[in-house]
């Protein structure tokens, strides 16, 4: 399953934007290959791009602004550049809650542009909670551009199974909604 998911973006639909208050914006496209859809994120924010990377790698502060995330820890500090990252997402009663562990690898792009990969990473080496379901199939990535000295443009792009017995149309229903309130928090913490 997991070779499959480099087939994802070349059998994807066009992005639909869902969201626009100005500031944030969230698109949706439907995958051919899965039912669950992808989503794109996009904030331009007042700070530095040194602010922007050390916010969206530090494992054990994810759950300040990542919207219904309870819970996040850095597991491993692989080098200065790639990280092993523990996250528990809270979901309403009755559902299970869910958690993952993702490898997260910064790389530099150009001068003024970074990417950070996300991917899966190998779970049965973490314990995982009881009544918790782990996700084991997703991948994306935040993209940081340098726009000024004072300000930078942050996408994120993400696909995920939340894996258990959801279906797809609750999973695809907030798909706006979580990446939305994460935007709306980490621009918070960002700008002040």
């Amino acid at each position: 399953m997991l070779l499959n998911l480099p087939l994802i973006a070349v059998n994807a639909q066009q992005w639909e934007l869902k969201k626009d208050d100005g500031d944030i914006q969230v698109y949706i496209r439907e995958l051919d290959s899965t039912k669950f859809n992808e989503y794109k994120a996009v904030l331009i924010a007042e700070t530095t791009m040194e602010k922007a990377l050390t916010v969206l790698t530090n494992g054990d502060s994810l759950n300040r602004w990542t919207y219904k995330t309870p819970q996040s820890k850095q597991l491993e500090k692989i080098s200065d550049n790639e990280f092993v990252i523990w996250m528990r997402n809270d979901f309403p009663w009755p559902l299970n809650d869910r958690d993952n562990i993702s490898r997260v690898k910064l790389k530099k792009l150009n001068n003024k542009t970074y990417q950070i990969d996300i991917d899966v990473e190998d779970s049965l080496v973490y314990q995982q909670q009881k009544n918790v379901i782990r996700m084991n199939l997703f991948k994306g990535y935040w993209r940081v551009q340098e726009l000024n000295e004072e300000s930078v443009l942050i996408i994120q792009q993400m696909y995920g199974d939340p894996n258990g017995a959801l279906p797809a149309w609750i999973v695809n229903s907030i798909m706006v909604s979580f990446p939305y309130h994460s935007f709306e928090n980490l621009k918070e913490i960002l700008e002040n």
